[in-house]
């Protein structure tokens, strides 16, 4: 009679170990996500500074594009004698080149932008 009374081991340990399978499932899933989360920011990082990269080098351009033209207009002034027409002219030249630049690249990072977005302008 004092067998009948012993609970069944094999049982007790079947409730445990589904509680411990149930226990690194979860941690599983939380790890995971961790990752996914870590991953997730590391990709915004990256972009990020991706595209400081690309303002400072659009900033750049901009101010040299605008100095090589007033150079060459000074230059060009020396020359021909033309007092201030040359720098004029040619700073104009330089202001115009470098808003050129500016809206190419903006144009660029929009179509980059909306290819990333999954949409789709090939018909465009």
């Amino acid at each position: 009679m004092a067998e009948t009374d012993r609970p069944d081991p094999g049982k007790d340990e079947h409730a445990a170990l589904a509680r411990l399978d149930q226990a690194i499932s979860q941690a599983e899933e939380r790890k995971g996500g961790k990752a996914r989360r870590q991953a997730e920011q590391e990709a915004a990082a990256i972009g990020s500074r991706r595209s400081l990269g690309r303002a400072w080098s659009l900033a750049i351009e901009m101010v040299a594009s605008v100095g090589v033209s007033v150079f060459i207009g000074w230059w060009v002034d020396r020359w021909l004698n033309s007092a201030p027409f040359g720098i004029v002219g040619f700073a104009l030249l330089g202001v115009a080149a470098a808003m050129w630049t500016a809206i190419r690249t903006g144009m660029a990072m929009n179509r980059e932008a909306a290819g990333q977005d999954g949409s789709n302008e090939k018909g465009k």
